[in-house]
């Protein structure tokens, strides 16, 4: 403790102990200084002088405020955080119990708190005097010192130190607060509590601690939220009442079935949204009539599930709103309940790797699901229709086969933008699907375009910690890494609410797990492989991250620990997965000065063109750049033109784009290997800048 806490602390005993006996207007400076307790010098602890203890505090207002902290501390001390919550009603309750403790507090030190608030507003006569112009005093940070200022500006802050901790555990059952935010709102919920409970010493004390609370939520924890958070707490209120009146399933059933959908189509926390689908499925399952209803339930607890990473569980769910909808009668539209239950078995498949089986799925249920939509309009048939040719942009995409994926892709946004408008959210959506496809195909500058565009779009509508804002965060940081700007990716994510043990907790641990690899790539292309290797080394070691690892390790000059990593590999990966493999595994070979491994890795993904995927795939491409160096470092620059043609060929393909977008590291280092073969590619005059002619 710094020298004039320590002093502070001592005036606060002395000031506790003087006000606890005597009226506020009999105890004089004197009878506080002499208690003072601090050891001076060689003598033992000794009181202090009055003048000594105005130069400390320079206001009776201060030793009041430093009075009701020390008492405080000393009547709350020994108490541990509570447990963390998980809802808006457990966030109402942590807070109501720690100022029901305030309240207690204030009935025992009744006395006490009836001098504070009496000396909380004097003011010297040296203030009063208009050429005193006294200079505020200085204290330095720390729990005294803050309640000295406080005290100064005739504010009682001695509960904020309690509050803080308690009130940030409750934000963080809905939200990740930013700095100070816990520590300010406990500042003003102390006053708050201090005025109410000293004005009205008689009021019920659980009333007053509820009612604080509920300004608390009110002034507070939705604004930092947005109103979503209040819908929850409404909804979590009804289904508790309902509970209370007593055991009736349908009612209960009623009620969940709202908490579930505000938490599933306005708030981030999906792994409650799982948790209290698991709770509602029981409930509905006896009830014919509820059927319709459990079928959706299942399929939307399916997606909740599906983002958190659970594939199994969501597996599970998707076949069991298949199995519900098959039995339901034809008044239901059992064929459209059947074909989303596809659909997302399907999107599930991609999620997993196999993307060319989710693929077929995904273009069969398009092709029923276009029945019937209608040209114009944005009806439900459409609506579904929709968001299937999207899925199927986004397969085809994961598929490998990129030209394809960014013509679905764009064909998905047109006829949005037609129907809805460009400032839609779900227009916004269907860019980002292109934002991936193009990021997919070698173009990032116009990944970047689209996803920006989207993400405007979406901020406005989506909590900025919820799934989908983040998960366009990630797509940039992405973006950012492969245009060549890695340190741009980690500056992107370093601060993200995606990186924070909240999200990974509270919203997506698949997507927490996705960010983190992803900065990892961009602290290795800047640098710092090893911190990257650190962070790796924390998440679950599946293929993307072991490559990831491969790469650091390679990065570090350990090429011989790299190929160890890459033999742990499932050899049976899809196309693109093994594409990146191989690429990694001859630049490996390469390093280890294995020339005709290295060739044959290469050989291998150009072996995967075309038939598996495009040919013109971004790791295909690599390859070619990966052979056409061995070439020239073996005196083979002859054959370095056929290798290079691909990249460098700038003519539109079936989307109507180049191989390779402009500015693309790809194209940069192909064109650089070409000059220095001797066979630098020719430049048309559009590729000129014509401001310099």
């Amino acid at each position: 403790m710094l020298a004039q806490e320590r002093r502070l602390a001592a005036i606060a005993a002395a000031s506790a102990a003087a006000f606890r006996h005597s009226d506020y207007h009999q105890v004089r400076a004197e009878d506080v200084a002499e208690r003072v307790r601090l050891p001076r010098g060689g003598e033992k602890d000794t009181g202090r002088s009055a003048v000594w203890l105005y130069n400390e505090v320079r206001s009776r207002r201060v030793l009041v405020a430093l009075a009701a902290k020390h008492a405080f501390d000393e009547f709350t001390s020994g108490e541990s955080t509570p447990e963390p919550v998980t809802s808006m009603l457990g966030a109402a309750e942590s807070v109501a119990a720690a100022l029901r403790r305030i309240a207690r507090f204030h009935q025992v030190e009744r006395f006490l708190l009836a001098q504070v608030r009496l000396g909380i507003g004097d003011i010297s006569t040296s203030e009063k005097r208009p050429s005193a112009a006294q200079t505020p005093p200085v204290w330095l940070t720390g729990t005294y010192g803050s309640a000295a200022a406080a005290g100064w500006e005739g504010r009682v802050t001695a509960y904020a130190e309690y509050l803080a901790p308690r009130l940030d555990q409750a934000a963080r059952a809905v939200a990740v607060p930013p700095e100070n935010w816990a520590k300010t709102s406990a500042e003003r919920l102390s006053e708050l509590a201090f005025r109410a409970m000293s004005d009205d010493a008689d009021a019920p004390a659980d009333r007053q601690a509820e009612g604080l609370a509920a300004y608390w939520l009110a002034r507070d924890l939705i604004p930092l939220t947005g109103e979503w958070a209040d819908r929850l707490h409404a909804a979590e209120r009804t289904a508790e009442l309902v509970e209370k009146i007593g055991p009736n399933g349908r009612s209960r059933a009623n009620a969940l079935v709202v908490v579930f959908q505000v938490l599933l189509d306005s708030s981030p926390l999906l792994a409650r949204a799982a948790e209290v689908g698991a709770e509602l499925i029981p409930l509905l399952a006896g009830s014919p009539a509820d059927a319709v209803t459990l079928c959706d339930v299942t399929s939307r607890r399916g997606l909740a599930l599906l983002r958190l990473g659970d594939t199994a569980a969501a597996r599970g769910c998707f076949e069991e709103s298949r199995r519900i909808a098959e039995k339901l009668p034809d008044s239901a539209d059992p064929a459209s309940l059947i074909a989303r239950a596809e659909h997302n078995l399907a999107e599930l498949l991609v999620d997993e790797g196999h993307a060319e089986q989710g693929r077929a799925i995904l273009a069969d249920v398009a092709g029923r699901r276009s029945a019937g939509v209608p040209t114009t309009g944005a009806g439900p048939a459409w609506r579904r229709h929709t968001l299937t040719r999207q899925a199927l942009a986004r397969a085809t995409t994961r598929a490998g086969r990129l030209i394809e994926g960014v013509r679905l892709a764009e064909a998905t946004l047109t006829d949005r933008e037609d129907r809805l408008g460009q400032d839609n959210v779900n227009t916004a959506s269907a860019r980002v699907t292109l934002a991936e496809a193009l990021l997919a195909a070698a173009h990032p500058a116009q990944a970047r375009h689209h996803l920006s565009e989207a993400m405007r779009l979406r901020s406005l509508y989506l909590p900025g910690e919820s799934y989908w804002p983040q998960y366009d965060l990630v797509r940039l940081a992405e973006i950012e890494l492969h245009a060549g700007f890695p340190a741009q990716a980690v500056r992107l994510l370093d601060d993200a609410t995606v990186t924070t043990t909240w999200f990974a907790d509270r919203v997506s641990p698949r997507l927490h797990e996705e960010a983190v690899l992803i900065r990892s790539l961009g602290l290795t292309a800047s640098g710092e492989a090893l911190t990257a290797l650190s962070d790796l080394a924390e998440l679950p070691q599946t293929r993307a991250v072991l490559r990831a690892q491969a790469t650091a390790r390679l990065t570090v000059g350990d090429p011989a620990s790299a190929a160890r990593v890459l033999d742990a590999l499932d050899p049976g990966e899809p196309a693109p997965e093994q594409a990146e493999t191989l690429l990694i595994r001859a630049r490996v070979a390469a390093a280890l000065g294995r020339e005709q491994a290295a060739e044959e890795a290469c050989q291998a993904i150009l072996a995967l063109a075309g038939d598996q995927i495009d040919a013109t795939h971004p790791t295909v491409l690599g390859a070619r750049l990966g052979l056409a160096l061995q070439r020239v470092c073996s005196d083979r620059a002859a054959e370095v033109g056929d290798l290079l043609a691909p990249l460098l060929d700038r003519r539109a393909l079936a989307h109507g784009k180049p191989a390779l977008g402009d500015g693309h590291p790809l194209l940069a280092e192909a064109m650089a290997l070409a000059a220095r073969a001797g066979a630098p590619p020719a430049r048309a005059p559009e590729d000129q800048l014509w401001e310099n002619f």
